[in-house]
Formats: structure tokens, C-alpha cells, sequence
């Protein structure tokens, strides 16, 4: 039809000339329409004819019918894939490119589609013959250089058109098959590429499409890259040989090797123009993301003799070109910001120092050409050069952004290495020590610092090599050169080679970045990408780059212009403020002290300038240390000198004087920079801890060698020559330590003198340092051979400079710290499972005291020296003292070392001080220093001295070394124990405690009753006094003395009340116990007079305990409990002072506790005043109770409010005013969440958990049998009822529930089920009393009856608590009802109860008019008269329990059994059953007639039916209506009554069917039953 509708239009046309035919047929575009469907068809000849059609329609011009035809190829490509091929691919090629000539955009961008997919197309069907290979394919053959092959026809046809593509981009010679094609060198590059990107596998598989890229693409590449082109030629060009370099590396080696030697040549600035050499940059960038392909041409090119060094001449020119111009880049002495930064906070660059960067990178969107240095504000472009393909002249860029090129070139060079060689160096066994590391998608992938390193996969098992020392295990990285088993192994010794001969130029390019003007985000990427390189060097064992990369990191950490020279023989060194977790930065609390006295001194000096980027190259140096530590060697030296120097220059600037005017002049920049300084400072320390911390993983002998290397820098530091040194040596038992004599200096700079202070600043920090490192490697030092680990050469350290007296006081009192500290944390570290160890530890830890000592007096000095020296006496006492506690009681063999220690104290020495008169030098003032560590040390030495016959593992001391002891002085100090109580100093009373009360654990079982009772008199009684009387003085002392003095009477207390329990056999029948125990209590309880919560809580608790103890032992009889009840009465902890400022939970427990004991001990419990009494001081525990802080009791009761519940319910059900009492308790337990209280911070408690615990009690309490037997149970049962009011009317207004049973279910329950029938028949009482009973009934009736859904936040809940509500509804009437009718309870309280029910029946809103006001009768608003509502009335959400209340007025209105009680019922519920039908009957009439033709609305009709129906039904108690005349019917009265309301609703409902209906039935049942 389509044809031959065509045929038709050609008939009509005139036959005139070619060119009318084609404008007229252009007014048809139908024309073509038979032409493109015969190439949709699937039959061969139709189809191409159809083509050979449209194709001489294109060619006439003659129509518009171009972009129909384009469309027709999809069709020929998805219909005719298998016979489209040879003439007709070409064909269908030949009409594209005629139409990509069009000058029309559409018909031309349409036509470049249409080519890229018909040559996708082509390569598609050789791919597929390629994986599916069949032996009736054509074969042809097609010649390459020189040679024949045989290819399949779609292989032939897809050598032909990428032949013809690429002379027809070329244009120097005329293609073969599309004769008359023509191409753009821009479009013809843009096939090719998209070829490449979509078909690379097909291409690089076939040898004929091989040859073609290698014979005219590389040489077009080439050509274009050569000449002068256009921008958009030339970045589809390099885009091109992006893609052959990545693919064609091993085939076209040659030809790459010639492009590429082209861009390296091109990047020199005077061979060509900027934006070309920008293309270059930008090319060498995105191969530099691949290592693979960087190996790659290394090893084809550089690594291959007699070819180009590719690699090497790049990196080269990378260096030349960060130094074409320096004034570009801001080239200095030292690398500064190119503007002000943004500043990092300090948590920032602590997580950078851990392994984590938060540098983004920045893009300006106006481009600035004309700032200095690189800044990623003008540095960058948001779109590279090369992904530019559109623009026809290139970009505009910034001056800097080759600058940045470069740099991100050498960034991802060293990224490569390292993520290709470090997984190689990792060992298995470091898995278990690595430190925990963000989640992946928490850390960029160029972020890998040397923080990051062990995140890389494992390597193969040949490479895990374990080194195994004594005593210790270490192990070292793999090299990867090792591996020689590795199928990378080739590829590890081309990065080895890339390492070995590239660095120089690496390091000059990266060297002239350091010192060039760098934003924040560039100096830190530079600073990574230099740690990369530097590990990579240090892990492939290539000492000299690895040290060259080291000393330029230390070059730039500290200050460029200003050094500091400290003046020793081996270098200058400097450090980190930071100084271990246990000394706590002694060096600078020295600094702070000295520095005002020495300021004068110290202004002669110019100071050195840290910067951030100092501290951060630092910090990249630590990070280093720690990950090649086990590497290094001798070049510890370099990171450790780094580190001393850095701590020098801070020392300096600590002592520089600082002038308030500069502080004025400060600008906001100034600020922000030195806010970064702090920052950069705490990273710093993290980095240093973690250094010193890494070294705890080295082999036993890289750990010597490192600390030997810090060892050497405390001597260069101290100035302490070799003379010095060999004091310990000699005087002592340790080994000498083998000073290392290889040191690296990394700088040689002109520095500047430092003044005594600072110098000692500088020797206790390093000092510091040193002993850091030795707390990391406990586990060594303690395990190892001294010889072995370290421990000979670090004590040799510190002894050497505590005995010098060379040394200035404040250092020698350092290295005394730091060796007491290490011999405590040795001697804890050490394990008493194995003894042979313990005791090679405690051996040598005593050892090292003992030879400080010893050499401590040996040398002259003046009397600062001496000075210092005896305070070092001092303190290696305390060593000793704190060393016997922690392992006294296993020490075996090396008591004589202890002695010996001991007795230098008493030796009586002769000491000259130079320049003053001679005289006597008593040692023993050390001892008289402190009678706390006389005391303490006398105390634990007794203890060991003793024999325990029981333990005879334990062999005696020698007795000559114990006689040298005992005949010391230190003996009489056991007759002032109880002297040195009253001190005024804390330590000294607390020991003089611990001495005596430990010499009577020790030996009680040897004390009669009459020693015990002459130790009470004398001693305990009256240190009891002591402590009153001081406390007593509380008004004349400072609190700090104060609490001194109740801190002492707690431990006094404490310890007495045990040693009373341990003399309480001994002392039983004894005719003083009484009078002791008496007297005891009065101490007690004047001491409870100071309003402590801490001591009454120990004086409660440990009463306690003594009763438990009699209570067990059956002394009861001994004892009188009367005054312990009077001390539990007096003294209640609620009632303290201090309760507004403390917690007192423990305070009130223990008081608890005590009342709880000692009531198990009474024989009869307590008596009516007793318990009284425990019910009147209860309530006080929990109402002033203090919230913790970190507690709530919402959910579960705490300590105190568990306690006060437990003895309410142990207390006697017995005299009914106990009972009475009882009940007014727990009732007032349950309110207790509800009652206003004050509001301050301590009022945290919500009592909600106590008020649920208090409702089970109740519960419990009141089905005990003594309450039915009450005389006024009733008055019980309305205190308990009106308690459960509280909860259930606050349903939802009260929001704090907590977890478990809300608290107004809870009391529902609780009420329910103390309710039953017979309780409210029979319950005793007065007539008042049972009233009040009966109104707490009504009023929990209309509690649950009640919700106030608007307060409720869920609204799922309300149809689950309405059903709970129906059913304790539905309970509670069956338990009161007909009871409620008795004549004895008022009717007052069945309207309430009538009303109540009356209420909560409504469902719809009434009009206000109908209701009755206050002084009119109940159904007088029946007969009011007002207008009618149209709105919609929603019904209320809780309509179910409104229904069961509709029907529980029409049950209670109707007759039943006819007894008084439901007679009564019924009188009361039949005006509000009336009033209730009357409402809806009424709001029908008045509100239906104005609804028209609208139905009433669904709910309101509903209800309006139920209500007729139940109408209808009921049958009314005949008593409850008053009789009329003339009416004779018993029990439809309520008809009657309704009548009215009946007739006008009829009247209403005239176009309502069914209402009308219903009405009509209620009527004729009117009639009926009243005879009409």
C-alpha cells in the first residue's frame, strides 16, 4: 500500500525538470516511506533494493529524507546482520559518510552515530566468528608486509574499513574501498578511539588490525603530535596513544619507544607551546596511575640495552621543569603557604599522624593566572586538558597548573611502588600486632601513608621469614628481592632497578616542591608521597636513597636559618616537646621553673622559628622510623639527632621572653598559624609515641642498635665524657655498654650557643626519650639477657648521670625518677608463675638500686651536689619500698642486696664540701625526711623477716644479714605506732594504722581476754577520742584537714570493728564485754555527730558486720542491742548536712542494712514504739535519697528504696496501729511519684519503679488475713483505694511509665485485685469510714472509665488499653454491683457513680443546650430549644467502652430481681438512661432537617439505631419511673418519657427510609404496650 501510494503521488506530479520533481517531492515525505520499510524486511533482494533507492535519493538531493535513512540502519544492522557484509557493508559505509558531509548538524551528528555503530557493528560480527568458529565461513586473503594470510570475511571487511579510516584522517593517500568518502582528521581520530575503547581485544588479537595501528596510526600519531595542529587534533591524538601505550606496550615497542621519546622531547618549554606540553603532563599523569605500565616501560625501555631510557629521561625532565621558574612557584630557602590556609584542627592532624588524611582536593571556578606558588584555589581546573575534545583552541589555565602536574606525577610514581612492593615485606605474624584501622570506606585510597603500609594483602608463603632471638621474638620485613620463587619476582627487581637509578632526579624535583610557596593539601601529598619512596627504598635494602631521602626530611624539620649547635663532638640533635605517659613532661616543668631567672641570660640569643611544615616533615620522619625500624642501622642516628634538635628549638622558644606589645600586634593570621603549630605539635607526639612504641617489635639486636644510637645522643647532650662513664662500671656490677661510634650528621649548620638551663632542659628530655623507649620494651628487659636486651646499657645511662656530679642537679634527679620507675614497672611486669625468672628480675632490678647507691657517695661536690645526691638517697629508698610490696613475699636470694640498701641509711659518713668548714654528714636525715616510708618499709621487712611455721617452702634469712638488720635504729619506731596517730600529717596517721592494726592481725589468736580488754582501754578507745576531738574541731580547721581527719577515722573505724570481731571469742563471757561494747557505741555515735556520709556508712557497715559476727556465734546474750537500736534511731544519714552536696546511696544503704540485722537478732522484733520509730525514719531514706549520676529508677528500684520496702514488709503485722501505720507507709510509697516536689538537681528521682513495687506490696499486704481481721478494714481499704486513685485518673497525662506494666494498669490491677465481693460486704467499720471507702470506689470507677486520648502519644495503644479498661470495668462491676444499691451508702455516691457511667457513654459531642446547668433539673435541657448543627461530629476514640456503658445504663435501668439494692440502682440510672437516649433522639431532630438530602452521617446512624433498638428491648424496672395517670404499662414507662423526641425525629426523617422506619417501630411498640 505504502508503495503503491508513492506511485500515485509520482503520477500526479508534472513531468518538468529534476530539479520541480525534487521540491515537489520534498512537500512528500511520505515518499520515502515504501523505501525504508523494504529495509526493514527480511528478505535479501527487497531490502536491497530498498537501499539502492534510498541511496540515489541521497545522492539527488532531491528530498529531506536524510535522517529517515539514518534511521534505517538499526533496522539493516539487527535484520540483516549475517548478509550484511562486503558490498553491502560498504555501501551502507558509503551513504553514512556522504551524509556526515551535510552541512545540516542533525543529518551530519546523526551520520557520526550511525558510522561509529556500523563499526562497532563490524568488529561485534569478527569478535563473534572469533569465539564461535565455524568451517563454513569464507576464508579471504589479504596481504601484510610482504605475506599473505587467510582471515574470515568479517576480519577482512574490518581490515579494509580501519585501512580506509585511517588514510582518509591522514589525507595523504586516497583510500581503496570508499572512493569519494571524505573524513576530518578530528572525526576520523574520534572512530579510531572509540574503536579502541569498545573492540581493544578484538583488535590486538588479529595481526592484520595490528599491522594497521603500527603502519598508520602510530605514524599519524606521530605526524600530528610533530606538526603544528589544532588543539582538538592534537588531544584526540594523545588521547589515542593513551590507549595504544596501555595495550600495545610488548607489540609495537619500537614505534612507542619513538612516540614516547617524542613526549619527553616535547615537554622541554623551548620546543613547544604550553598547552601542548600540558597534554603531555597530562598523559604521564594517567600513566603514572598505572605501576604496572610504569614497570612496564622501564623494563622495556630503560632496562633494555640499546634503547632509550624512557623512564629516566621523564623523571628528569620533571626535575628540570619544577625549577624552570622559580619565581612561579615561590622557590625559598624553605617551603611557606601560598596564601593563608585553611587550618587544620587538632584532631585532624592527630588522625593524619595515625594514617589518616582529611585533605580534599579544591577547585577554584575562576581560574587566577597571575598568583605565585600552587594553591588548589588556582593550581587546578575542574576539566583536564586531554578530556577536553570539544574546544577547538585550547583552554585557558593557570601558570602554576604544569607546577601541579609535575607534582601529582611524582605523588603517583611513588604511590605505585609502594602499593606493588609493600605487601611483598609483610610477615604473617605482624598481623596480630597491627593496629587497628578505620573501616576501608573511611580512608581514601590516597591516603596510603606509611601509617598505612600494613594494610596490603599477605604476600606468598616463601616470604614469611621469621627471625628468632633469644629471650625475644622480632621479626624483620621481607626484602622482595628475596623472593626469587615469586611469579612477580621479575617485576620486583624492575621497581628495585626504577628505585636504584631514579631517586637522584626524584629527589631533586621533590626537593625543589619542599621549598617551594604550597597550599596545606599540596605539601602534605608531597610530604606522603615522599615517605612512600623513602620505605620502599629502605624495605629493598637501598641504603643510599633511602639516607638521602632521610636527611632531607631532616633538613627540613628544623628551622632552616638557625640550628642548634650543642656543642658536642658528634652533632647536633634535636626533639619532640612530648615526653612519655609516666613522666609527664618533666623537661618542661624544669623549663617553666628556671626560665624566669634566666631571661636576661637568654636575650643575648636569637631563637629559632619552628613552623608547622617543620613539624609535619618531623612527623613523616617518625612515621619512617617507625616502619623501617628494623632496617635502619646506623641510621637511627638521623631520625633520633631530628628529633633532639626539634625538642632544642621549642626548648629555646620556651625560654624566649615574651613581649605583650607583640602579642597586640598579632594579626589573625599569626593566630591561626600558631593554632596549627599546636596542632602539628600533637601530632608530633602521637607520631613519637608511636615510634618509641614500635620499637617494642624489633629483634633483640636492632634494638640495641637503636638504643645505643639514643644512648650516644644523652652523652653528646650531657657533655658526659668517657671518664664519667666508666663510674658505674667499675663501682657496679653492670656491663659496660659498647658506645656506638657511627653517628650520621645530616646537616651542617651554623647554630648558636644554648646557656646552662636550656642545655639541661635538653638532657632531661632526651633522657626522657630514652626512658620512653624502655617502658615500651618492658616485656624485653624483663625476659632477655641484660646483655641481650638492652638492660646493661640503659641502666649504665642512668647511673652514669645520677653520679656524676658534673651534672646539674636537675637532670641527676631525672635519671633517678626514670630508674626507679623502670625497676617498679619491671618488677610488676614480672610474672610469679615463673619463679627462676621473677627472681632473675627482682635480682637484677636490686642490683641496679644498689650499684646507683653505691656509686651515688664516691665522687667530691659541693653542697647543692650533695644536696641533690641525698634527695637521690632518698628516692631509691622509695624504689626499694615500693619494689618489696610488689614482690616482697617471693623474694628468694636476694635479701643481702636489700640490707645492704637499707643500712646505707645508717651508715655515718664523712663528707668534705669544698669551701666550707668540715664536718660530720649525716645520712640517716633520709629516714628522718619521712616517717611514712620509715614506718612502711620497717612494716614490710618485719613481715618478710618473720618465719611461718606453716609455710616452709619459705627458707629463713640469713641470720647475720637479719641480725644487721634488727640491730638497726629502725626497731624502736615499733613503740611510737600509737604516738604517731595524732600527726598532723595524713600519710604519717594512715601508716602508723596499718603498722598497728596489721601487728594485731598477726598476732590476735596469742591475746587472752584481759590483753584484749587492756588493748581496747588503751589504745582503741582512746584513738576513738582522738578522732572525736579533732572532728569535733571542724570550725577551726580547713576542710581540707577536715577530710583529712574523717578519712582517717573511716580507716580507724574500719580496721577496729575487725579486730573486734577477731577478739569476740576471746572476749565472750567476759564481765566487761557489756561496758566495751557500751562505750564503743558512744564513740560511735559521736563521731556520727560530724555529718560524714563516708563515716557513717563505715560505722553502719561495720556494725553491721559485728552483729552478723554475734549473731553467728551466739553471744547475743553479752551484748546489749538496746543501744544499738538508740544509735540507728539518733543518727539517721537523711537528716545529714550534707546531703544537698554528696551522694549518700551508700550512707543510707548501710543504715538499712543495720536496722535489718539487728532486727534479725531481736528475739520478738520490734515492739509498737520500735517499729513505729523504723517507719517514721524510713520514709526520710527515700525522699532524700540523691539520684546517682549515672542511674535511674524508672525501671528498676534502687539499693535504698529495695531496703526501705524489704523491712516495711518484715515488719509486725500486730497492734492494728502498727497495721494502720504500715498500710499509711506503702500507700505513701505509691503517691510518692506523683506529689509535687521541689525541682532542683538533685530532685532527679522519679520513684516510678518504687511505686509499682510499693502497689505489689500493698497487694500483698492487704490479703493478709490480720487486715480482714482489722477492726476498720474499711478505713484500710479507703487508704489503699484512694492511693490507687492517683495513678489510674493520670492514665495518660502522666508520661513517665518506664519499661514493664504502665503505672495506672498497674494500680487498676493492684485495686482489682484487692477488691472482691466479700471484702466490700463484710469489711468492719463505721458508717463514715465506709463511705469513704465507697466514694474511693466511685471515684477509681471513673478512673478507668476515663482517658484523656489527646495526651496520648501512640495511637495504637489506645485501642489496646480501651479493651484492658472494659474488662477491669467489667470486673469491677461484678464485685460492686448490686452492693452499691444498699440503703446504707448515700445516693449521692450512685449519681456519681450514674454520672460517671452517663459521661463516658456519649459518643458524639452534644449540643451544649441540652445538657442541664448546675441549678436545673437533669432532663430539663431535653426541652430547650436551639438550632441545629450540620458539621460532622467524629465520634470518640474510645467508642467500644462508650457502647458498653450504653449498655450498662440500659441493664442497670431494667428490671430484675426487684430487691432494694437494684431498685435503688435503678431509680438513680433511669433519668440519666433517659437523658442519654434523649440526646441522640433530640440532635436528630434539630440536625437533619438542615442536612436536606444528605444522609446523617455513618457513626451518628449507627448510634442512633443501636439506641432505638436497645429502646425498643428494655424492659424498665417499674419502680425506677414515677407512675403517670392514665398510663397502665409496667415496663415500657421510658416510652412514654421518650414520646415526644420520638414524634419530632419522625417528623425529621420524612426522606430518610430507614430512620422512618425504625421510629415507626418504636412507636407502634408504644402503642402496643400502652393499648392504643
Amino acid at each position: 500500500m505504502a508503495a503503491e501510494q508513492s506511485f500515485n503521488d509520482l503520477k500526479t506530479l508534472p513531468n518538468t525538470s529534476e530539479a520541480q520533481l525534487a521540491a515537489d517531492l520534498k512537500r512528500r515525505p511520505n515518499f520515502v516511506k515504501p523505501f525504508v520499510l523494504a529495509c526493514s524486511l527480511r528478505n535479501p533482494k527487497v531490502a536491497a533494493n530498498g537501499i539502492t533507492g534510498l541511496l540515489r535519493l541521497v545522492v539527488s538531493n532531491g528530498l529531506d529524507v536524510q535522517l529517515k535513512v539514518l534511521q534505517a540502519v538499526p533496522s539493516l544492522l539487527q535484520n540483516y546482520a549475517d548478509n550484511l557484509q562486503g558490498r553491502l557493508i560498504l555501501s551502507t559505509f558509503r551513504v553514512c559518510f556522504a551524509l556526515h558531509g551535510s552541512k545540516t548538524a542533525v543529518v551530519a551528528n546523526t551520520a557520526a552515530a550511525s558510522l561509529q555503530q556500523l563499526l562497532s557493528f563490524v568488529f561485534e560480527k569478527v569478535a563473534a566468528e572469533d569465539g564461535h568458529p565455524s568451517n563454513d565461513l569464507a576464508f579471504v586473503t589479504i596481504s601484510i608486509q610482504e605475506r599473505s594470510i587467510r582471515v574470515h570475511s568479517s576480519a577482512s571487511d574490518a581490515y579494509q574499513l580501519l585501512n580506509d579510516i585511517c588514510l582518509l584522517t591522514d589525507g595523504s593517500r586516497p583510500p581503496r574501498l570508499l572512493e569519494r568518502a571524505s573524513l576530518t582528521p578530528e572525526f576520523g581520530l574520534e572512530l579510531l578511539e572509540s574503536l579502541m575503547i569498545a573492540h581493544l581485544d578484538t583488535v590486538s588479537q588479529h595481526e592484520e588490525d595490528v599491522y594497521i595501528l603500527r603502519t598508520r596510526v602510530i605514524s599519524l600519531v606521530i605526524r600530528i603530535l610533530s606538526e603544528k595542529n589544532n588543539f582538538n587534533v592534537t588531544v584526540r591524538a594523545v588521547r589515542l596513544l593513551r590507549l595504544l601505550i596501555r595495550r600495545f606496550l610488548s607489540t609495537m615497542t619500537a614505534e612507542i619507544e619513538m612516540v614516547m621519546s617524542l613526549i619527553n622531547h616535547l615537554l622541554d618549554p623551548s620546543t613547544s607551546v604550553i598547552w601542548k606540553r600540558v597534554l603531555c603532563l597530562e598523559l604521564y599523569r594517567d600513566i603514572h596511575d598505572d605501576a604496572e605500565l610504569i614497570r612496564s616501560l622501564y623494563a622495556h625501555f630503560d632496562q633494555e640495552k640499546g634503547r632509550k631510557s624512557i623512564i629516566g629521561d621523564h623523571l628528569a625532565t620533571l626535575a628540570r621543569l619544577a625549577a624552570e621558574k622559580p619565581a612561579v612557584i615561590g622557590l625559598d630557602q624553605m617551603s611557606s603557604a601560598s596564601e593563608t590556609q585553611h587550618i587544620l584542627s587538632s584532631e585532624q592532624i592527630a588522625i593524619e599522624a595515625g594514617g589518616l588524611s582529611g585533605a580534599v582536593g579544591i577547585s577554584a571556578d575562576e581560574v587566577s593566572l597571575n598568583e605565585q606558588g600552587l594553591n588548589k584555589k588556582w593550581s587546578t581546573v575542574r576539566t583536564s586538558c586531554i578530556d577536553q575534545v570539544d574546544k577547538t583552541d585550547p583552554p585557558v589555565f593557570p601558570a602554576t597548573y604544569i607546577y601541579s602536574l609535575v607534582l601529582t606525577c611524582i605523588n603517583r610514581f611513588s604511590d605505585g611502588l609502594a602499593k606493588f612492593l609493600l605487601p611483598f615485606t609483610i610477615q604473617p605474624d605482624n598481623k596480630s600486632k597491627r593496629r587497628q584501622k578505620p573501616p576501608p570506606k573511611q580512608r581514601s585510597q590516597d591516603d596510603s601513608t606509611i601509617d598505612d603500609i600494613e594494610d596490603h594483602s599477605g604476600n606468598p608463603a616463601e616470604a614469611r621469614v621469621t627471625l628468632h632471638t633469644p629471650g625475644n621474638e622480632g621479626i624483620l620485613p621481607v626484602n622482595p628481592l628475596l623472593l626469587m620463587s615469586n611469579e612477580k619476582s621479575d617485576q620486583i627487581r624492575t621497581s628495585a632497578l626504577i628505585v636504584e637509578h631514579c631517586w637522584p632526579a626524584l629527589l631533586a624535583a621533590s626537593s625543589t616542591f619542599l621549598n617551594a610557596a604550597l597550599d596545606s593539601e599540596f605539601y602534605h601529598t608531597l610530604i606522603r608521597s615522599f615517605q612512600r619512596f623513602t620505605h620502599v627504598a629502605g624495605l629493598l635494602d637501598l641504603a643510599t636513597p633511602r639516607d638521602a631521602f632521610l636527611t632531607t626530611l631532616a633538613k627540613h624539620a628544623v628551622p632552616s636559618a638557625s640550628a642548634i649547635s650543642l656543642r658536642t663532638p658528634v652533632s647536633d640533635e634535636v626533639k619532640d616537646r612530648k615526653t612519655d605517659d609516666r613522666s609527664d613532661g618533666d623537661a618542661t616543668r624544669h623549663v617553666s621553673k628556671q626560665a624566669s631567672g634566666t631571661l636576661p641570660e637568654l636575650q643575648k640569643y636569637s631563637y629559632p622559628s619552628l613552623t608547622p611544615r617543620n613539624l609535619l616533615c618531623l612527623r613523616a620522619l617518625l612515621n619512617l622510623g617507625t616502619a623501617l625500624g628494623p632496617v635502619l642501622r646506623d641510621s637511627w642516628s638521623i631520625v633520633f639527632e631530628t628529633l633532639h634538635q626539634v625538642d632544642v628549638a621549642l626548648i629555646l622558644a620556651t625560654h624566649q621572653p615574651f613581649l605583650p606589645s607583640s602579642a597586640d600586634r598579632m594579626e589573625e593570621s599569626e593566630t591561626l598559624q600558631h593554632d596549627e603549630l599546636n596542632a602539628e605539635k600533637t601530632a608530633v607526639e602521637i607520631a613519637t609515641s608511636r615510634l618509641f612504641e614500635s620499637t617494642s617489635n624489633l629483634p633483640n639486636r636492632e634494638f640495641v642498635h637503636s638504643l645505643e644510637c639514643l644512648c650516644s645522643l644523652v652523652y653528646a647532650s650531657s657533655k658526659l665524657s668517657k671518664d664519667n662513664q666508666s663510674l658505674s662500671t667499675a663501682k657496679g656490677k653492670l656491663s659496660p655498654m659498647a658506645v656506638a661510634t657511627t653517628h650520621h650528621r645530616f646537616a651542617s649548620t651554623s647554630g648558636m650557643q644554648m646557656n646552662e638551663t636550656a642545655t639541661a632542659d635538653s638532657t632531661m628530655g632526651i633522657l626522657n626519650r630514652t626512658m620512653q623507649m624502655a617502658q615500651w620494651n618492658i616485656a624485653r628487659l624483663s625476659r632477655t639477657d641484660p646483655s641481650d636486651s638492652g638492660w646493661s646499657i640503659f641502666t649504665r645511662l642512668l647511673i652514669d648521670h645520677i653520679c656524676s656530679p658534673a651534672i646539674v642537679p636537675e637532670v641527676r634527679i631525672n635519671a633517678a625518677k626514670n630508674l626507679n620507675d623502670i625497676v617498679n614497672q619491671l618488677l610488676s611486669f614480672a610474672s610469679p608463675t615463673l619463679p627462676e625468672q621473677q627472681n632473675d628480675t627482682m635480682n637484677r632490678c636490686l642490683e641496679a638500686l644498689s650499684t646507683a647507691i653505691s656509686c651515688l657517695w664516691t665522687s667530691q661536690g659541693t653542697r647543692n651536689g650533695l644536696n641533690c645526691s641525698l634527695e637521690i638517697h632518698f628516692m631509691t629508698l622509695g624504689a626499694l619500698l615500693s619494689a618489696l610490696e610488689q614482690v616482697g613475699e617471693n623474694l628468694r636470694c636476694s635479701w643481702e642486696t636489700v640490707f645492704s640498701i637499707i643500712n646505707s641509711v645508717f651508715v655515718r659518713t664523712e663528707r668534705s664540701i669544698p669551701g666550707e668548714n668540715e664536718g660530720p654528714f649525716e645520712m640517716a636525715a633520709v629516714v628522718s625526711r619521712s616517717p611514712k616510708l620509715s614506718v612502711a618499709l620497717f612494716r614490710n621487712v618485719s613481715d618478710f623477716l618473720q618465719y611461718d611455721e606453716e609455710d616452709q617452702s619459705r627458707p629463713l634469712v640469713h641470720a647475720d644479714v637479719a641480725q644487721c638488720f634488727v640491730d638497726t635504729d629502725l626497731v624502736d619506731l615499733i613503740n611510737t605506732q600509737g604516738h604517731l596517730y595524732p600527726d598532723g600529717r595524713l600519710e604519717v596517721r594512715h601508716s602508723a594504722l596499718r603498722t598497728l592494726f596489721g601487728l594485731f592481725d598477726a598476732c590476735h589468736d596469742r591475746l587472752d581476754a584481759e590483753a584484749w580488754m587492756m588493748c581496747y582501754q588503751l589504745i582503741f578507745l582512746r584513738l576513738l577520742s582522738v578522732v572525736g576531738i579533732e572532728l569535733k574541731k571542724d570550725n577551726d580547721i580547713s576542710c581540707a584537714e577536715a577530710g583529712g581527719w574523717v578519712e582517717s577515722a573511716v580507716l580507724l573505724v574500719r580496721d577496729l570493728c575487725k579486730t573486734f570481731i577477731l577478739s569476740l571469742a576471746p572476749l565472750s563471757g567476759h564481765r566487761r564485754l557489756l561496758a566495751l561494747w557500751q562505750q564503743m557505741l558512744a564513740q560511735f555515735a559521736s563521731l556520727l555527730d560530724s555529718q560524714s556520709l563516708v563515716l557513717s556508712r563505715t560505722i553502719f557497715d561495720s556494725l553491721t558486720e559485728i552483729l552478723a559476727e554475734i549473731e553467728t556465734t551466739s553471744c547475743t546474750d553479752n551484748i546489749c542491742l538496746d543501744a544499738a537500736w538508740m544509735l540507728w534511731r539518733d543518727n539517721n544519714p537523711a537528716s545529714s548536712s550534707l546531703r544537698d552536696r554528696t551522694d549518700n546511696n551508700d550512707a543510707l544503704a548501710a543504715y538499712l542494712h543495720y536496722i535489718h540485722q539487728l532486727h534479725c537478732m531481736l528475739p520478738g522484733g520490734f515492739d509498737k514504739t520500735q517499729a513505729e520509730a523504723v517507719m517514721t525514719n524510713l520514709r526520710p531514706c527515700v525522699v532524700e535519697s540523691v539520684a546517682t549520676a549515672y542511674g535511674s529508677d524508672i525501671n528498676e528500684t534502687t539499693t535504698v528504696q529495695n531496703l526501705v520496702l524489704k523491712i516495711i514488709n518484715s515488719l509486725p503485722m500486730a497492734p492494728p496501729e502498727v497495721l494502720q501505720q504500715k498500710v499509711e507507709e506503702v500507700t505513701a510509697l505509691v503517691t510518692l511519684p506523683f506529689q509535687v516536689e521541689d525541682k532542683s538537681a538533685r530532685r532527679s528521682k522519679t520513684y516510678i519503679a518504687l511505686s509499682k513495687a510499693a502497689m505489689e506490696a500493698l497487694d500483698s499486704l492487704m490479703h493478709q488475713g490480720s487486715v480482714k481481721s482489722h477492726p476498720s478494714m474499711a478505713s484500710l481499704l479507703a487508704m489503699t483505694f484512694r492511693a490507687l486513685e492517683v495513678p489510674i485518673h493520670l492514665k495518660y497525662q502522666w508520661q513517665r511509665q518506664g519499661k514493664g506494666t504502665q503505672t495506672w494498669k498497674k494500680a487498676t490491677a493492684t485495686f482489682l485485685s484487692i477488691l472482691n465481693v466479700d471484702m466490700v460486704r463484710g469489711c468492719s467499720g463505721s458508717g463514715k469510714t465506709k463511705q469513704s471507702m465507697w466514694e474511693a470506689i466511685v471515684k477509681i470507677s471513673d478512673g478507668i472509665l476515663a482517658a484523656d486520648t489527646d495526651s496520648c502519644e501512640s495511637t495504637a495503644a489506645i485501642s489496646s488499653d480501651q479493651v484492658f479498661d472494659m474488662e477491669s470495668f467489667s470486673r469491677l462491676q461484678n464485685s460492686i454491683i448490686p452492693t452499691l444499691g444498699s440503703p446504707l451508702i448515700p445516693d449521692q455516691i450512685r449519681r456519681n457513680y450514674m454520672s460517671s457511667l452517663f459521661e463516658h457513654s456519649i459518643i458524639h459531642e452534644p449540643h451544649p443546650d441540652d445538657l442541664a446547668r448546675p441549678e436545673q433539673e437533669l432532663l430539663d435541657g431535653l426541652r430547650s430549644q436551639h438550632i441545629g448543627r450540620v458539621q460532622d461530629l467524629p465520634p470518640i476514640r474510645r467508642s467500644k467502652m462508650a457502647y458498653m456503658l450504653l449498655d450498662e445504663l440500659f441493664d442497670l435501668a431494667a428490671v430484675h430481681d426487684g430487691s432494694v439494692e437494684r431498685v435503688r440502682l435503678a431509680q438513680i440510672a433511669a433519668p440519666y438512661l433517659i437523658l442519654r437516649v434523649g440526646l441522640v433522639l433530640k440532635a436528630y431532630a434539630c440536625d437533619q432537617p438542615l442536612r436536606g438530602l444528605m444522609p446523617q452521617p455513618q457513626s451518628q446512624r449507627r448510634e442512633m439505631n443501636y439506641v432505638l433498638k436497645k429502646v425498643i428491648d428494655l424492659n424498665s424496672e417499674p419502680k425506677a419511673i414515677p407512675a403517670t395517670s392514665g398510663i397502665e404499662s409496667e415496663h415500657k414507662k421510658h416510652l412514654f418519657l421518650l414520646f415526644g423526641l420520638i414524634t419530632r425525629a419522625l417528623k425529621a426523617a420524612r426522606r430518610d427510609e430507614g430512620m422512618r422506619a425504625a421510629l415507626t417501630r418504636v412507636l407502634d411498640m408504644l402503642g402496643t404496650d400502652f393499648g392504643f
